[in-house]
């Protein structure tokens, strides 16, 4: 990312915030609602991926400096403070994207689910000591859901690498990342290089510290370098918080009227001042 491509003074991040606000109560307001429904397995699924999102969400909003969200005596203009749930947001919404997904046949949706349950079984297999019951008990079940895999005819059909990258549990979907922002009509390169500067900000590595000036950037202190990177965040992460709201709204219309704004009523969402 270019720190010469955007800048943008105070007046611009609280109109970032307050479009990012908005976006933020209205995705918790219309989860909140949701409830126990009956729905098909794409739609259930959209719906727990949803409520991930909208927790970063908040928490996100709560780390923005000078927030409604949060109640400080002071507050961190440090990236690293937004960069982590930024970062979950921007990944969520493939998954989003890939489960809300109506997939073609009962087969392609079988497949879709036993690939999440072996990368979901593989993950919890790395927790435990080899020889215990529960690494024993994963390791069953691994070999069940490979067996399961096997014998559908439209996982046979994947490509050879695609096959394998699922049968070790290193896929959580089907498609690569590269693939299905390819789909969704993403700039590959972009979607990259901005996940990869996030990443430098969740970890601690060279990029989030090699830079830190006396102008204060990446000590916490107010400074333009990361007002305007803060800015760019909200700004994108409020574009998909509106386009979930709308997939979920789209899913379940009656929820279309908890969209409030600000004023849109979540469990966690700071009460509006009269």
């Amino acid at each position: 990312m270019s720190e010469e491509l955007k800048r943008y003074n105070k007046q611009d991040f609280y109109r970032f915030f307050r479009e990012f606000d908005a976006a933020v109560c209205e995705a918790s307001a219309v989860s909140n609602s949701i409830g126990v429904k009956e729905a098909e397995w794409h739609i259930a699924f959209a719906t727990h991926v949803f409520v991930r999102i909208c927790n970063h969400a908040e928490a996100m909003a709560g780390a923005i400096p000078e927030s409604r969200w949060a109640k400080k005596d002071s507050y961190s203009w440090d990236l690293s403070f937004v960069a982590p749930h930024a970062r979950a947001i921007i990944e969520g919404n493939l998954l989003f994207y890939y489960v809300s997904k109506k997939p073609s046949s009962d087969e392609e949706l079988r497949t879709k689910i036993n690939v999440m349950h072996m990368n979901d079984c593989v993950r919890r297999i790395s927790f435990f000591e080899e020889g215990t019951s529960d690494y024993i008990g994963l390791n069953k079940q691994k070999d069940e859901l490979t067996e399961r895999l096997n014998s559908i005819d439209y996982f046979q059909n994947l490509s050879g690498p695609t096959k394998k990258r699922c049968l070790n549990g290193k896929a959580l979907m089907i498609p690569s990342r590269d693939e299905l922002l390819i789909e969704m009509g993403e700039d590959v390169r972009a979607f990259n290089i901005m996940f990869d500067f996030l990443s430098n900000y969740t970890h601690i590595l060279p990029i989030s510290y090699y830079r830190m000036e006396a102008n204060g950037r990446g000590t916490g202190c107010f400074n333009e370098v990361d007002l305007n990177y803060i800015c760019i965040f909200m700004e994108q992460c409020t574009q998909i918080l509106r386009s979930q709201t709308d997939k979920i709204v789209d899913f379940f219309p009656d929820l279309s009227k908890v969209r409030k704004g600000i004023r849109s009523k979540s469990t966690f969402a700071p009460k509006i001042k009269k």
